[in-house]
């Protein structure tokens, strides 16, 4: 599996078939961001060191600030709305979008750490 698939579908940064979070929808807000403590199938921890996800924020913000700039384009070069509906177009975006941009800030933050090994799998079998 390529590593932008693997990130797409929130898999293990190290074996790409694991999940990394327990449940697959991120709009079940009750469960959006439990992690897995380990990948199953290679033994991956989910959280390296205690704090990890702290470097998450500022994957986040760089996702809102994406999404803030596609809006901006969207709705003055391309709709050419009146300027107070970028603000209402944005925040709705933003709300809608929260659930995804946490767990993506998560998952791009693990896989700068963790580099893939094809070998993974088996490794964990043998150990």
């Amino acid at each position: 599996m390529s590593v932008l698939l693997s990130i797409v579908k929130c898999r293990c940064p190290k074996c790409h078939k694991g999940t990394l979070f327990v449940d697959s929808n991120p709009y079940n807000l009750k469960k959006m961001t439990e992690m897995n403590k380990k990948c199953s199938v290679c033994g991956q921890p989910a959280e390296p060191e205690p704090g990890f996800y702290y470097g998450a924020m500022y994957m986040s913000y760089a996702l809102c600030v994406a999404v803030c700039g596609f809006n901006f384009v969207l709705t003055e070069f391309i709709l050419k709305l009146p300027p107070y509906s970028f603000l209402v177009v944005n925040t709705v975006m933003l709300i809608v979008l929260w659930p995804l941009i946490f767990r993506y800030a998560r998952v791009l933050y693990i896989y700068l750490f963790i580099r893939y090994d094809p070998n993974a799998a088996e490794n964990n079998k043998q150990n």
